[in-house]
């Protein structure tokens, strides 16, 4: 698989996600070990009184090409999200933790994701 470049998987993360204005794509999260997939979490809002995270798992396809799955958004909460972990299983599947403390829904909660790739 494709080592993948941080800065390429921001921009088409940016280019990707949902825009309210006042946005924010963090860092992408790789597995211990690994570059060739990555978490990333996009923050959109307004600046006022919207906004939600998206949490993206991405990774290079068999043509070199970025692919991407959603795998949580808090667009019905407004909860901001955590990337608690990434990591790699022997069947080349990746798990991804995320969490929230409740910010606006004022009940934490955490998830995982399985994707096989």
């Amino acid at each position: 698989m494709k080592t993948l470049d941080p800065k390429q998987v921001s921009d088409f993360v940016t280019n990707l996600g949902p825009a309210l204005g006042c946005d924010h794509t963090y860092n992408p999260i790789f597995p211990e070990g690994r570059r060739d997939v990555c978490a990333v979490r996009r923050l959109a809002e307004n600046g006022r009184d919207d906004g939600f995270d998206t949490i993206y798992l991405v990774w290079a396809n068999s043509n070199g090409e970025l692919t991407y799955k959603k795998i949580a958004d808090s667009r019905s909460t407004k909860d901001y999200i955590s990337i608690d972990s990434i990591e790699s299983k022997e069947n080349g599947s990746v798990v991804v933790r995320f969490s929230s403390g409740g910010s606006f829904s004022g009940t934490p909660w955490e998830s995982s994701a399985d994707v096989e790739l």
